[in-house]
């Protein structure tokens, strides 16, 4: 890989793309997570507002009554407090209508994205693998947070290593999960080495069966040959 060159991946449907750059999604990623925090925070407004309400019509009708009886005017908030849902479901609306459209651009951007990690790799012998930093000392929590959620994408595999001096299970950060990814690497190897068993089991029946159908052929042609003879 020469020097400054990045790791580019697109994924092309019908047309090409313009390609993306991580930095740009990185910054639609950030604003993505402020719209997810204030439509939870929205939501639990308009949930108060909502119960509110509905606290208060059950009693207005008998505060009503009351205020006549006792000749205290009666102040009606309903049109207040419905006023206050309306609001909220309406900033509810577009905090929504803004999240899909981020999240839009973000897959759209992500479909031609650019890259930008270092030529050189760091390998690290003692968990085989080899690591690709981003150049200048770039972080994106929050696209790579997106990348992880919304597409399944770098995750870490579970998979368990056999070295010299024992297994070990890596993508987990649980003994209990640990054991559980050990006992099936296990049961898969296991029921491989069967299989395998299985597999040169039938070929040297198979070699038998040729040998003897040889030696059937010889036989015959050997009895063939005699009884021309008389």
């Amino acid at each position: 890989m020469v020097e400054g060159e990045v790791l580019r991946v697109s994924l092309v449907e019908g047309q090409e793309r313009k390609a993306v750059e991580l930095q740009t999604l990185e910054q639609h990623a950030a604003r993505l997570l402020e719209v997810e925090k204030l439509i939870d925070e929205c939501k639990v407004k308009l949930s108060q507002a909502e119960a509110e309400l509905a606290s208060y019509r059950e009693k207005s009708e008998l505060e009503r009554r009351f205020s006549e009886l006792s000749g205290i005017p009666y102040v009606d908030k309903s049109p207040e407090l419905e006023e206050k849902v309306k609001t909220l479901k309406e900033q509810l609306e577009n905090l929504s209508s803004e999240r899909v459209k981020i999240r839009g651009e973000i897959l759209s951007g992500l479909a031609s994205v650019i890259v930008p990690v270092e030529a050189d790799g760091s390998v690290d012998d003692s968990q085989e693998c080899v690591s690709f930093n981003f150049r200048n000392g770039l972080k994106c929590p929050a696209i790579t947070a997106f990348i992880k959620k919304e597409l399944n994408f770098g995750l870490p595999p579970v998979y368990v290593l056999l070295t010299p001096e024992g297994l070990k299970v890596l993508g987990v950060k649980d003994k209990t999960s640990a054991v559980q990814e050990l006992v099936k690497a296990v049961e898969a190897l296991r029921a491989k080495a069967a299989t395998e068993v299985k597999r040169l089991t039938n070929e040297a029946l198979n070699v038998s069966e040729e040998e003897s159908e040889e030696k059937t052929g010889r036989g015959m042609l050997s009895a063939l040959k005699k009884f021309g003879k008389h």
